[in-house]
Parts: C-alpha cells; structure tokens; sequence
C-alpha cells in the first residue's frame, strides 16, 4: 500500500509540472530588461518639386527594418486561448485635412506631423503587424499608424517575436513647404503591449528639399523680342508667318537632386495690354491696343518649331542644377484675309511652377 501511495504522488507531480510548461497568452522582454525597445529610423534626403500638389510623395517609399537600439526583442506566446493586443500612437499631432489617395493607400487620418510644415510622415507597418501569420498581430483595420491589432491564434512552436520594425516609410506634401533644406528628428509613436505596458517607441529623422529655380532680372534674352519689319505683301493669306526669330527665357540658381533630377518647368502665357490670346492652341495672340498694324497676330513657338499652348501650364524643360534656359520662338502670323501696315507688338506675361 505504502508503494503505491509514493507512485501515485509521483504521477500526479509530473502532471502538475507539464502543465506549468504549456504556453499560455503573454508578452516578456527578452532578455529579460525592461523596456521599451526603441527603434530609430534614419530617411533618405528626400526632394519634391516646388509646386506639386498637395497629396504628392515626397521621394518615393522608404522600406526599412531597423532593430531595437540595445539588441532587445518582446517575445509573445499564445495557445489561442486568450488575446494578446497591441496600440501604436502617435505622439506628434496627426494631419487634420482631407489628402488624396498615396501610392493607392488611404492616408487620411494616418498623417503624422513632422514639424516642418507642408510634410507628413505616414508609416505603414510590415511583418509581425499585418495578420498574415499566427504568430503576428492581425490589425482592426489597415496595418498604419495609429494602429490597434490583436492576437486570438496558436502561435504554434514560433512565438511572436518583435526585434526589428518592419516599415514603409513615407513623407506626404500636406501644404506649402518653407524654402531650404528643411529636417526634423522626433519620436512620432509609441505603443503598449499586452502584459508590458510600454513596449516600444519610434524616432523618425529625416529632411526635405525643393527643387526649383529663380528669376533674376532680366531673364528674356531680348525684351522685346523683335520681329522685324516686313512688307504687307509678304502675308499671303490666313495662316501664312514670317521667319521664326529665337529668344530664350534663363532660369538661374536652379535646384534638384544631384542623384537624378525629379523636377520639370512649367510655364503660362498669357496676354496682357490689349494683347488676348486669339488661337491659344496654336500660340497665336493679338497685338497691343497701341498698335495700329490689323490682320496680323504673333505666334510662339517652342524650339522644335511646335506651337506653344496659351493659357495653361505647359511643360517646357527638365531642370539642369544652376541654370536652365528655355528656348522659344516668335514669328508674325496672318490671322485676316486682309493685312494693314503699322506698328505690330505683342505683349505676353508668364508664369513658372515646377513640378
């Protein structure tokens, strides 16, 4: 009887201490010094053009997978029997406007603000926060900060390990952005994990660039443009020119990433002192109310000879880093059956963005 006693107790022990070893819903650090881990994430120099619109990428998405700055990692285990749950926060304010559609993604509500106005950072979190595992968080909605996600599933025999951060990172143009190079570096998030509270933080780093030019005085190679004197009989009809003359427009101290330029000129005309666009599609407008030639308009061309569109913002040239020089031409054009000789100008006003 005494025998049996003894084994029975040993039994009923070793059931006692697998049962101590089955996994059960938690977090820890590993090794075991607490948190939280901390993850610094270091952006590209980044450009945009001048006058992209509000919504546009600054650069292009960033993937990166930093680790915790002291090699730490939190390792979560779960049967399945529980919920493990994880909140990231930002700890900068969030873009209250609407933007448009990023890269395909729905941004809105999910732009975090940088400090340099006119730029947004919005992170879209990889592995371990997408769902597609049993050992990941499955996010309550799209896997981007501000983020909730949750972990009901058997991780199995591979826990959920978060040693790195698995990230695309995206800078947004929110509004307009202060001329220079402009930088930031803060923390943008932090987060609490089951059991831990704390578990981890992100410091961003980064800084922008504008590319774009300036105008100095005088920048039209000859102002005015002349055009030459011609006989009245040299108009033979509606739509007949005269020889193009050339003249260029000089943009100066020119900026854009030395990598590979990114940035394009725009440029706009339109008419001013009695001059009215007549034919915008073919570049043709009138002459200056002090005129006093008829029939006859000036058509402006672009170096390849193809007429340059009035009224809209046409894209002229790629920029080059220091200076740009945009190439026209201007030429008489027969816009009546009828031509009288007099005095014939043209006045055009123009306007540059870069996109």
């Amino acid at each position: 009887m005494s025998t049996l006693r003894k084994l029975y107790t040993a039994i009923t022990l070793l059931s006692l201490a697998g049962s101590a070893h089955a996994a059960i819903p938690n977090c820890r650090w590993q090794p075991a010094v607490p948190g939280p881990l901390h993850f610094e994430i270091n952006l590209d120099e980044t450009w945009i053009a001048r006058d992209a619109p509000v919504g546009s990428m600054i650069g292009t998405p960033q993937y990166k997978t930093p680790p915790d700055s002291q090699g730490r990692a939190i390792r979560c285990h779960n049967d399945g029997s529980g919920t493990l749950t994880v909140q990231i926060t930002p700890t900068q304010p969030l873009h209250s406007n609407a933007l448009p559609p990023v890269n395909g993604w729905n941004v809105d509500g999910h732009v975090i603000e940088t400090g340099i106005p006119g730029v947004g950072l919005y992170i879209r979190l990889g592995f371990n926060f997408e769902g597609n595992y049993s050992n990941t968080f499955t996010p309550v909605g799209d896997p981007t900060i501000p983020y909730l996600g949750h972990n009901t599933r058997d991780v199995g025999a591979l826990p959920l390990l978060i040693n790195y951060l698995f990230a695309h990172f995206v800078l947004i143009k929110t509004g307009p952005i202060p001329a220079g190079l402009q930088s930031f570096s803060k923390q943008v998030a932090q987060s609490q994990i089951t059991d831990l509270g704390s578990a981890f933080d992100i410091h961003v780093r980064g800084s922008v660039q504008q590319a774009q030019c300036t105008l100095k005085a005088n920048p039209v190679s000859a102002d005015p443009v002349q055009l030459g004197s011609h006989d009245v009989a040299d108009f033979t009809g509606v739509g007949s020119t005269t020889a193009a003359t050339d003249f260029n427009i000089t943009l100066s101290d020119c900026e854009d990433n030395p990598a590979g330029g990114i940035a394009r000129a725009f440029i706009r005309m339109e008419g001013e002192r009695g001059s009215v666009p007549l034919l915008p599609a073919l570049g043709v407008f009138g002459l200056t109310s002090n005129s006093s030639a008829s029939g006859i308009g000036i058509q402006l061309l672009r170096s390849d000879n193809s007429p340059m569109v009035l009224q809209q913002d046409e894209p002229i040239s790629a920029l080059t880093i220091g200076t740009t020089r945009l190439d026209f031409k201007a030429r008489y054009y027969q816009t009546d059956p009828q031509v009288t000789a007099g005095l014939a100008e043209g006045q055009l006003k123009f306007t540059l963005s870069y996109r």
